[in-house]
């Protein structure tokens, strides 16, 4: 299954999420949607194959997110699931020391669980909230590979999940019944490229505005 398809699906999910989370008396449901940029803190780490050592360069793209909120009104901790998309990042593969060199495409979906804490009143208008959770992060590559060589495809499959977890900021600025979000959490993962002998940490930034509307 493609990441947009994944997307889509996860999007799906939490809206008809949100009706059943309503029906529990007390509870405030919030729909969080989102976009922004994408910045990647690290290149992945380099493959070893036949051909010798690969490098990797990626660059920053554009991202949209979703989450659902869920709480009890001015409580200081909330749940939150959300789903974080990059929807394309160009990537350069390049044989260290080598002529081999191609660019392709890195798209990613996150999926993950948080705990939303809010350290002041819910009251003010402008308030402060940390974030922190755990899920899934698959990386999809596509590459376009120079006529007569493998190595691109050897060194990095066509796509990759691994356990990520989830840490961010945040600040709400209240304006009547919704309010303005602005973002920035990190997804932290270990990849393992093919031929690796071990894996290692991966950041994932991503840099996001959005609203936050209240369905019950």
């Amino acid at each position: 299954m493609r990441p947009r398809s994944l997307g889509a699906g996860a999007g799906a999910l939490l809206l008809l999420a949100a009706p059943a989370w309503a029906q529990v008396p007390g509870l405030e449901v919030e729909l969080v949607p989102k976009v922004g940029f994408y910045a990647p803190a690290a290149d992945l780490q380099a493959a070893r194959d036949a051909a010798g050592e690969i490098v990797d360069e990626r660059g920053g793209s554009l991202a949209v997110g979703l989450a659902l909120d869920i709480g009890v009104p001015l409580a200081p901790v909330s749940f939150r699931v959300g789903a974080d998309y990059v929807t394309s990042s160009e990537f350069t593969y390049a044989e260290e020391g080598g002529d081999l060199e191609a660019t392709g495409e890195q798209t990613m979906l996150a999926l993950a669980g948080d705990i939303v804490l809010r350290p002041l009143p819910r009251l003010i208008v402008v308030q402060p909230y940390l974030l922190a959770g755990a899920g899934v992060k698959r990386y999809d590559f596509s590459f376009s590979e120079p006529d007569g060589e493998t190595t691109i495809e050897e060194a990095f499959p066509e796509s990759q999940t691994d356990f990520t977890i989830h840490a961010g900021v945040g600040l709400d600025l209240g304006i009547g019944p919704i309010a303005l979000v602005a973002e920035v959490s990190d997804y932290v993962s270990w990849y393992e490229a093919e031929g690796a002998e071990e894996s290692e940490m991966q950041n994932d930034l991503f840099l996001m505005a959005g609203v936050r509307l209240g369905l019950f």
